[in-house]
């Protein structure tokens, strides 16, 4: 029987990953960033331009296939992208399953954005218009 600690272990075996600090030069290199976290979480504050997409819609938002796809994720396939998450697990499997998807380059940020505030690095509030998932309340784990 396996854990999800079995499978964050193997996506990570499995994927190219940085550090906080090769991420955020990657962020000023202008890469694409999805936030996989739940959408409070997200509105609590992300990197600037990252856009949010939860780990548990991310196969259906990338399907080239379905018709209720993300077009901001599935369209942009080969483009360089930064996966994050609060400390780097969910964005590891994210990771993970974009690579098996067809996504070319694709990296998860070790450490998440737990790591990022630590460092200071900047952050956003972003917009709750036009999200597909709109919460009363946010959920912070």
């Amino acid at each position: 029987m396996k854990t999800l600690m079995d499978y964050i272990t193997e996506a990570q075996s499995q994927i190219k990953q940085v550090s906080v600090d090769d991420a955020k030069s990657l962020v000023d290199s202008g890469v694409r960033i999805l936030d996989v976290r739940e959408p409070g979480e997200y509105l609590s504050g992300t990197i600037t331009g990252a856009i949010n997409v939860p780990r548990g819609t991310l196969e259906p938002a990338a399907d080239l296939e379905y018709a209720g796809a993300n077009p901001d994720l599935r369209d942009h396939r080969n483009d360089q992208w930064l996966i994050v998450c609060r400390s780097g697990g969910r964005a590891a499997l994210a990771t993970k399953i974009l690579s098996e998807m067809g996504f070319t380059d694709v990296f998860n940020m070790i450490g998440g954005m737990i790591e990022w505030e630590s460092k200071n690095f900047p952050t956003c509030i972003p917009s709750s218009d036009g999200m597909a998932v709109m919460l009363k309340e946010p959920c912070l784990v």
